[in-house]
Parts: C-alpha cells; structure tokens; sequence
C-alpha cells in the first residue's frame, strides 16, 4: 500500500521555479506544477491538504551545528546578557546559591559587550565562585576562563596559558580538551535531552543537520535514539578528526535517520578570542595574530586516513591565514565525492579568492555571524574588514556555498541567517560587514540552506522536483520575499519522506527515515 499527499491551493516552490499543485508519494515527489497534473499523478484516496494560499519550499539543512553543545547549553549559566565583570560576577554567585552541588560552567559570555572588555581575573572569579569549579565559556567555545578551583582539577594548578603570556585564568583552543570531564560533570546530556534539541530543530523548517566534533557518547546516543525512531530530522555526524583511526563511515544505502558521515578538524580558533589565524596582526592587539592548532604532518596523515575510510574531511579554517593553509591541505587530496568541506571561511582577501574556487571545496558559512559580530572591524581594522563573509563573491565565482548556524554558538533558527544574508544588517542597523554588494537575493539565501547545505553534507535533497525526497516545509506567507520578515513564525509545518513531523500546535512523531534513502 503506497502513502500519497496531495498538497493543493497555494504556491509551491521547487528551488527553481512555482507551482500551483504538488504530489508526493512513498516519500518522493511526483509532481510539481499544474494541479490537474498533480492530480493524475496520485492514487485514488490520496491524502489531501489545503494550503489556503501557503507557500511550500523545500526542507531546510543546517550544515553545521552541535547537538550535545545545544543540549549543554540548556543546562549552563548563560553569560551572554553581562554588561560588566560585577553584574558577571553576581550572576554567578545567584547561580551558584541555586545550583548547590557540582561545578559550574558559564557560556555565551562576550567580552565586547563587557565595560571592561576582558576576562574576569582570576580573584574576581574565585570572589564569585571560591570553592567549586567554575569554567566560563566564551560566546565562540575558543577560550574559557577559570577559577583556581577549576585549574587545581584540570591542570594540576598551572594554567597552561602562562607560557603564553595570557592570564592565568584564560586558557584556549587544544588546552580545553582538559576541560572535558568538568563540563560532563556539571552539564551531562541525555537521550532525553538530545531527542528534545533534535525536536525543537524541526519546528524552524529544518529535515536534516550535520553536527560537528561529536564525541563517542554523543554518537552512541543518537544511535540508540535512531534506533528507537526518536530522531525527529535526520543527523549526520563529524567526529573529531584526530578520531578517524577508529571511525567507519555508514553506506550510503543505509544511512536512514543517524550516520557518520565526515570528520571535523580546527586549523584555528575564532575572532573573538584572537585566536584565529591571520597573516596580519589584530588590529586592536598588535601582539596576536592568532594560532595555528597541529601540524600540516599531522592533517594530512589524519586525511588520508578519512579518505580511505570513506569519511568526508571537514576543516575549520576562519583566519585568512588559516583558509589559505586550507586550501594547501585540501588541495593536496586526490578527488572525492562528496568532497571536502572548509568550515567558515570568514576571511578571504582578494588573493584567495581565484584559488579557493578552483579547489571546489564545499565552503560552509554561517550568515548570522554578519549580524552577531557587530565587533569585527574592532578586531581587523576596517579595511580587512571588507574582506569578511563574502557570501555573493563566492556564489559568483561558483565556489559551492553552504548556510549552518553553528549552534549554539550563534542562534539555531535557520529564517534568522536567510535574514542575515539577504539584508546583511540587524534590525538596528549594526553588522559585521555590511557591504551591500555582498547581500544576497532571496532565493539564494534560501538555497545555502536548501540545496547547498544538502550537497555539504553528501545528502540528496533541497529541492521539490520530480524524484526528489518529499521534505518540505508549509509557511504562512505567498512569496519568498515574504520569508525574510516572518522568520520562523511562518513555518506551519514540516515533513519528511512525505510525512509530517512537525504542526504547530500539535504533536507529530518522528518519522520512518529509512527508505527513501
């Protein structure tokens, strides 16, 4: 017995063009165009929907974010609204008095934000927190500051920032690996709270994520909710690279709700920090231009080994210097589908430009980053400045472009980096680049993150043409220009394979992924 929907009354869009009418059936497109087309393509009896008007496009992707930090993030001490090191530090201390037991963990905190624009010292947070480990994540996860309870535990005392001349109770990028066992002591997840971030994903549209540095527990996890069909989209998975000796990539075949698909490896860390890696030095501390995290040795022994084991290489590389070591690395790759992926890309003169699009690399951006670093030109100075995000410069030289979010380090909601990339500016005016020639048409914006984050992750989808897999999203508008003011308010529904797995205002299981495949 065949499952069909036919979706009549409103507007369907395919990813390249309307139609009136759209039939789907056993989890594939039939028809997109003419209703009376769409009606003799399915089944006597087939489900019918009224769109009233709607717009249907097709599902969402997000090609890069964190499902266990998202569920840590649930459980944190959120930073982000501090304006000062003392209304940080009594945050703290209520947080502390209502979370007795464990150590505690802070994130989102934004030194730009802060009056004093730096880390609280070490004695102000041992003033807030003076006898349990207190670890304070900054808003990128590049960089943390400690009490002394929280270095005695990890690090024997020391901090290994020291070395480096930063303060002692600052550490960064491979150094936070010591970190681990105070963030799963304070902030352990659950199946219970990973199927309840992978749920909430659904209701802004999205069908399928890939999520990033996932580590064993993590993947365990969504293979036992995979198994239990509680996966509410589908997940794609990016262990850590240095883990690619013990990994195995799914088949293809079998891929159904959860799969390994790639591995994640940082050439650097990120802007706010200072610790992405730059040809030049930051223009507000002449004394930094970044780090740069392993060997080339190192890399390219790791992806070689992903390549034989048929594991896609993803490689974050935001400083201009470390998309240009990238490009070196990828470049040195025999030729594989899908192919290699470079995480964000955040700066590219012009010089990277001609040889970032001859590596054809997927190029996966996060749009929101326009509007959330509003402090960048404070960062690089306002000439280097012009060279950051140039999300319409890569799409013309027809380097393959994928939107992400990197939740939770910049807000999950999918409609708010379509805004981003097609007005380039906050709702108060403020961006990180706001060069006009770099925003995008709508259905551009859409398309990073329909065809193109599909494409990052390897997976068929982002589009409603005939053969194509039934994901969709119904929205309360008519037009996509419309999209960009509604934001995630419009979605109405979701489906998957041709089944719904989202309704506001009602309850909807996760569907049946494996087949189609």
């Amino acid at each position: 017995m065949t499952e069909a929907t036919l979706f009549v009354g409103g507007r369907i869009y395919t990813g390249a063009g309307y139609g009136e009418a759209l039939a789907i059936e056993d989890g594939r497109v039939l028809v997109a165009g003419p209703e009376e087309v769409a009606r003799r393509a399915v089944p006597t009896g087939a489900d019918r929907v009224e769109l009233e008007g709607r717009l249907v496009v097709p599902g969402l992707a997000d090609a890069h974010l964190h499902l266990g930090e998202l569920g840590r993030a649930r459980l944190a001490f959120d930073a982000s609204s501090a304006r000062s090191v003392a209304e940080l530090s009594d945050g703290l201390g209520r947080w502390a008095a209502s979370h007795p037991d464990g150590p505690i963990v802070g994130r989102g905190l934004s030194l730009d934000r802060l009056t004093e624009r730096r880390f609280p010292s070490l004695a102000e947070l041992d003033a807030a927190v003076p006898s349990r480990p207190l670890v304070l994540l900054q808003a990128s996860g590049h960089a943390a500051a400690l009490n002394s309870t929280a270095l005695d535990v990890a690090y024997g005392g020391r901090s290994p920032s020291e070395a480096e001349g930063a303060p002692p109770s600052v550490v960064v990028e491979e150094a936070l690996e010591a970190l681990r066992p105070i963030l799963a002591a304070a902030l352990p997840v659950t199946l219970a709270d990973l199927e309840a971030v992978v749920t909430a994903l659904a209701a802004f549209g999205l069908t399928t994520v890939g999520t990033m540095n996932t580590s064993p527990e993590e993947l365990s996890a969504l293979g036992d909710l995979a198994s239990a069909g509680r996966l509410a989209v589908r997940v794609r998975a990016y262990p850590p690279l240095s883990s690619v000796g013990t990994l195995a990539a799914t088949p293809t075949t079998a891929r159904g709700a959860f799969a390994v698909v790639g591995v994640k490896g940082f050439l650097d860390g990120a802007f706010g920090p200072r610790t992405a890696a730059l040809d030049e030095p930051y223009d507000d501390d002449p004394a930094q231009r970044g780090l740069d995290r392993r060997r080339d040795e190192e890399f390219a022994a790791a992806l070689a080994e992903a390549g034989r084991r048929g594991l896609q290489p993803a490689l974050h590389a935001i400083g201009d210097r470390a998309v240009a070591r990238a490009i070196r690395l990828l470049g040195q790759l025999p030729h594989a589908e899908p192919s290699p992926r470079i995480e964000h890309a955040s700066l590219t003169p012009p010089a990277l430009l001609a040889p970032l699009a001859r590596l054809g690399a997927q190029v996966v951006v996060q749009p929101g980053f326009v509007v959330s670093d509003t402090w960048l030109g404070s960062r690089l100075g306002p000439e280097r400045t012009r060279f950051a995000y140039l999300f319409r410069t890569f799409r013309e030289l027809g380097v393959p472009v994928a939107g992400s979010s990197d939740a939770p380090f910049d807000p999950p909601d999918p409609w708010l980096g379509i805004r981003a990339a097609v007005l380039r500016r906050d709702r108060l005016g403020r961006s990180a680049n706001p060069r006009p020639d770099q925003a995008l048409p709508v259905d551009e914006a859409l398309a990073l993150y329909t065809e193109g984050a599909h494409r990052a992750i390897g997976e068929p989808g982002g589009d409603l043409r005939p053969g194509a897999r039934a994901d969709l999203v119904v929205l309360d508008v008519h037009q996509l220009p419309a999209m960009v003011a509604a934001g995630s308010a419009a979605v109405r529904e979701t489906w998957i394979a041709g089944r719904p797995v989202y309704r506001r205002g009602g309850e909807v299981g996760a569907p049946d992924m494996a087949t189609p495949s």
